[in-house]
């Protein structure tokens, strides 16, 4: 590592002025928990002027997890929240608040995100060993860098470190992306991201600008997509810092789920996962009445399989053959590489299974 000035930071604000400071020189790096920055700076992929501590803030409002009475939500959370679907504003409703330092193991196991938005605390649940989540936060996990092993390599300038080739594309890739893998292969590597964007969720960003609100599924950016920048995963300016997840609150009929498949049971990064949020149908009616179905560890972003979706709400029973339709529908547009076709088929049984998971009675309403 070169030498950096540690600086600890006692509001968001505050790490924005810290930032913001070193605007035209090797920048500034803002530390939460740590876990992926102290990789980052071991690997020579960072070499900060100054090191941002936010963790000085625990004791603020980042920390906490609330719930949020629709009244006290700001109104522009308000605009962004989930629509009816016939074109009206949103209607306000009560949200959890959950700060950017509240570590996973507070997420996994806080009981009304684990009866209510179920995917986000098994997401939360299934990150890394007991003692990565007691020190990991959630706006940590959502932010970390790509695990690409050509990214992660001193070996290997590849083009999201500033060289001219993926060299995952021809190379080694069984763990990379199937969806958008040009012109960067990477896989985006946050679970609760998965489980996040399934649910609807705004964060809240602070920045010399002043705080501003965005859904996470537009914050996290493609190389591909306007704006995209192979070198960057979200649209964070160098000067900003997440500050908050707001996850609007399910009502009656709504439901969620994450569910991810890896090589072995201990710690391991996921070969693929998968997080669906659903609105069940009237009685006598389909099971289904909306849908969001979102695959993780596939993509550079987490990615909607809109087409599963679509063919869920179809769905007129949660049996093993119209299941495997929404399987196979969750898949369309997929090119996998050389070495990763086998995601194909594990995304479809991953869909079927979490979806049938979802909507079996046994679920007790979860």
């Amino acid at each position: 590592m070169k030498p950096f000035i540690w600086i600890d930071a006692h509001t968001p604000e505050q790490a924005t002025t810290y930032l913001a400071a070193t605007a035209g020189r090797p920048g500034g790096l803002l530390k939460a928990g740590g876990i992926d920055v102290l990789d980052r700076l071991k690997e020579g992929l960072e070499q900060p002027e100054r090191l941002v501590n936010l963790r000085r803030s625990v004791g603020s409002p980042l920390g906490e997890i609330a719930e949020v009475k629709a009244a006290s939500v700001p109104e522009d959370v308000t605009r962004l929240l989930p629509g009816t679907g016939n074109g009206a504003a949103p209607a306000p409703r009560d949200c959890f608040r959950i700060g950017a330092l509240a570590t996973l193991a507070q997420v996994a196991s806080h009981p009304f995100l684990e009866r209510s938005v179920t995917a986000l605390s098994l997401a939360a649940h299934a990150v890394a060993t007991p003692q990565i989540r007691q020190v990991a936060t959630l706006g940590g996990n959502l932010l970390q860098r790509p695990r690409c092993w050509y990214y992660r390599s001193h070996d290997f300038v590849c083009r999201k470190k500033g060289g001219s080739e993926c060299f995952a594309v021809d190379g080694e890739n069984e763990f990379h992306a199937i969806f958008d893998n040009r012109p960067c292969a990477a896989v985006h590597p946050s679970a609760t991201a998965t489980a996040l964007v399934a649910l609807d969720a705004i964060v809240e960003v602070f920045g010399r600008k002043g705080r501003r609100f965005q859904r996470l599924s537009a914050m996290l950016v493609a190389p591909s997509q306007p704006g995209g920048d192979v070198q960057r995963e979200n649209r964070l300016e160098p000067d900003e810092v997440l500050a908050n997840v707001y996850v609007p609150m399910p009502g009656p009929g709504e439901r969620s789920i994450y569910q991810k498949v890896k090589q072995k049971q201990s710690f391991d990064w996921p070969l693929a996962e998968v997080a669906i949020a659903l609105q069940t149908g009237s009685a006598g009616g389909p099971p289904v009445a909306a849908a969001r179905v979102v695959l993780g560890a596939v993509a550079p972003v987490p990615w909607r399989a809109k087409a599963a979706e679509a063919a869920l709400v179809k769905v007129a029973r949660a049996d093993a053959a119209s299941l495997r339709l929404v399987g196979a529908a969750a898949t369309e547009g997929a090119a996998p590489l050389s070495g990763n076709r086998y995601k194909v088929a594990l995304c479809q049984g991953l869909v079927q299974q979490a979806a049938f998971d979802l909507l079996s009675a046994d679920r007790g309403g979860r």
